[in-house]
């Protein structure tokens, strides 16, 4: 893994300027100044997808992922009757996904094609990309969920979730070791370098929002319970909740539906914050504003958002069962038989990526929020038959 010492940059040092002023910063700032600073953040000053980038998403490893995407959600229009609906999408990337999905609806759901089309970005160098991907739609460019159509929105969140700026706590012992308490976990400076350090504990209103239960007990979720020590970590995205509020209230009062997809699990994960540069792991503290931050997504704290908010969220299924549910398998086979020999086996081995417990399949989780009902939609069981979304 690379060292941060490797070389400093020019966002390095204006977050030790912030921190030498101020103290100590959230996890969730240092990540927000690294990824989303004006001029220095890794978003804002590149393009960091494919082969040439940081990293690899499923739109770019096979155009049939956008369309099974395109598909499912034209067939969850189709079955909720909305009329003169929206398209959004969150973090659209380059653009890739937008484009297969809109592709696939030229054959299935023309109306769908010609429906204005959302994007939230802040990214100057991917809206270029994008506006150029999407000419032929009428695009709306969107900074934050304050301005979302005032009509149903059939939106996707691909990756998205992800690279929100996460919090991290870490329990720590009291001094008579007979019970512990939950603290802060900040960015400060060791020996002139970045590194994390205690904060302040959390309050009792803060332990809620982040599912650890009493202050004082073990009540740490699912997956955190069975194993509270010194230094367990514990992570809370509160934009990850707040937007998934957003997008609940939206389609509580106007319809629709929101396909979620990322990697993460039902509950929390632990100290799950990665980097990527190069398409390797590295320090969190690399080169700021140069590599990659990501976590994994807790569904559970998007449900209770969504729920709060009088919606509600299905899933999360493993990414390898819902694209086998809604067909990706027989498609790659029909596509297959009109294909050349190495046309083929490129195509099954994109196939097998997506869905494939050893690879994306099983470490990918979707989930599809909707609005109050209880109707099971399909590609979230094998028998969708007579699925209704009322």
């Amino acid at each position: 893994m690379a060292n941060h010492r490797v070389k400093d940059t020019a966002l390095f040092d204006k977050i030790v300027a912030t921190i030498s002023k101020s103290g100590p910063m959230s996890l969730a700032s240092y990540i927000s100044h690294a990824l989303s600073d004006p001029n220095y953040g890794y978003y804002q000053t590149r393009d960091p997808f494919g082969k040439a980038g940081d990293f690899i998403t499923a739109p770019e490893i096979s155009s049939l992922f956008g369309e099974m995407c395109g598909l499912y959600l034209a067939h969850i229009a189709e079955l909720s009757g909305l009329r003169d609906p929206a398209i959004f999408e969150l973090g659209p990337g380059r653009a890739s996904l937008m484009a297969d999905m809109r592709r696939a609806w030229q054959h299935t759901m023309p109306s769908l094609t010609a429906a204005p089309v959302h994007l939230l970005e802040t990214s100057p160098p991917l809206r270029c990309i994008q506006q150029d991907r999407l000419s032929d739609a009428s695009l709306f460019f969107h900074k934050n969920l304050d301005h979302l159509p005032a009509q149903p929105i059939f939106a996707i969140a691909n990756e998205f979730f992800d690279a929100l700026p996460v919090a991290q706590a870490i329990w720590r012992p009291n001094a008579n070791d007979a019970d512990g308490i939950w603290r802060h976990r900040l960015v400060g400076l060791i020996d002139g370098q970045l590194g994390f350090m205690d904060g302040p504990p959390l309050r009792s209103d803060e332990a809620r929002d982040w599912a650890l239960g009493n202050l004082k007990t073990q009540g740490a979720g699912p997956h955190l319970s069975d194993d509270i020590n010194n230094h367990t970590i514990a992570e809370y995205c509160p934009l990850a909740t707040a937007y998934a509020g957003k997008i609940a209230h939206h389609l509580r009062a106007y319809g629709g539906a929101c396909l979620i997809i990322d990697y993460g699990r039902d509950g929390q994960s632990g100290d799950s914050l990665q980097a990527v540069a190069n398409h390797q792991p590295v320090d969190i503290f690399y080169q700021p504003g140069s590599a990659d931050l990501s976590h994994w997504v807790d569904f559970s704290a998007i449900r209770r958002a969504a729920e709060e908010a009088g919606a509600r969220l299905i899933g999360p299924i493993n990414q390898g069962e819902f694209l086998r549910n809604v067909g990706i398998i027989q498609r790659s086979e029909a596509l297959a038989k009109l294909a050349d020999v190495k046309t083929r086996r490129g195509l099954f081995a994109a196939v097998d990526r997506l869905v494939s417990n050893q690879q994306m399949g099983s470490t990918f989780k979707v989930a599809l929020m909707l609005p109050p009902g209880t109707g099971l939609p399909p590609g979230f069981t094998t028998d969708s038959k007579g699925a209704t979304l009322s």
